[in-house]
């Protein structure tokens, strides 16, 4: 495409350098950083060929130091959403960052969105926008197995359940997803480890690392093969408000007009 678009890397990835040479060479105007602190020069990296950065951000603290540090915008994400999550609601960080940032800051909200009421809302409240994810997984350009679709349409927002930690030594980030055989084997598969570890035959770091790994490949596995019993079927709890498979333009028409007619209603 020769419009502008905006790459999502994970903080986290072994090749977050060599990825970020990628973007430059394609000419990324946007890149979002994800899942963690951004490690040392990988925003100067992003700048240095002209992109903008987004950066996360789970407290206020975090939030000053990496927009002071370079970030051009901040992502306030709260635990409503699907994939990994922090502890705090949307509505209470857009509460305790929002008054404090947005004077200076661009600052975008997500978590747990899925109509423009709640879009108006917090664009009163002193965001410039919003990232929604949930609301488009389904959109007719979506490349999402049929399965994985119809998994969307028939789940309500409170099978939208995080991922829990069974043992302290096996530490887990929580993982939003709808509730699936994967998701209860999963917490079989911490008991099991656990137990290994009390019966001392297995070492800590293989115990850790079944843990880590037990979910590898799975997004792709219900995304693209449409396993949806198996694999990760991540979705925010707006997921209750995703129905029928839409065009991209109705679904931002459709937000649009909620939202201008919320702030019309004011």
């Amino acid at each position: 495409t020769d419009k502008p678009f905006g790459v999502n890397l994970i903080t986290m990835h072994p090749q977050l350098t060599d990825l970020i040479e990628v973007c430059g060479r394609h000419g990324i105007g946007h890149v979002v950083l994800a899942g963690g602190i951004p490690p040392k020069g990988s925003v100067e990296a992003i700048k240095g060929f002209g992109a903008k950065v987004l950066v996360f951000a789970p407290t206020l603290a975090l939030a000053k130091k990496l927009l002071r540090s370079g970030g051009d915008a901040l992502v306030i994400e709260g635990m409503e959403a699907g994939g990994h999550i922090g502890p705090v609601s949307t509505s209470v960080l857009a509460q305790e960052m929002l008054p404090e940032l947005h004077e200076d800051y661009l600052v975008f909200v997500a978590g747990g969105i899925g109509r423009g009421e709640a879009i108006a809302g917090y664009l009163e409240m002193g965001a410039v926008g919003v990232q929604l994810g949930t609301r488009f997984a389904c959109a007719t350009e979506s490349i999402a197995h049929p399965d994985f679709k119809k998994a969307f349409f028939r789940a309500s927002a409170r099978e939208a359940v995080a991922s829990v930690q069974v043992d302290p030594r096996l530490p887990v980030i929580p993982v939003r997803a709808l509730k699936n055989k994967g998701t209860e084997h999963f917490t079989a598969k911490q008991r099991e480890v656990a137990g290994l570890l009390d019966s001392e035959s297995l070492e800590m770091a293989e115990a850790q690392l079944q843990i880590e790994h037990y979910w590898a490949g799975a997004l792709r596995r219900a995304v693209i093969d449409g396993d949806v019993e198996n694999g990760s079927l991540m979705a925010g709890q707006s997921v209750g408000m995703v129905k029928a498979e839409e065009p991209v333009a109705d679904i931002i028409a459709e937000l649009m007009s909620e939202s201008e007619a919320a702030l019309a209603r004011r």
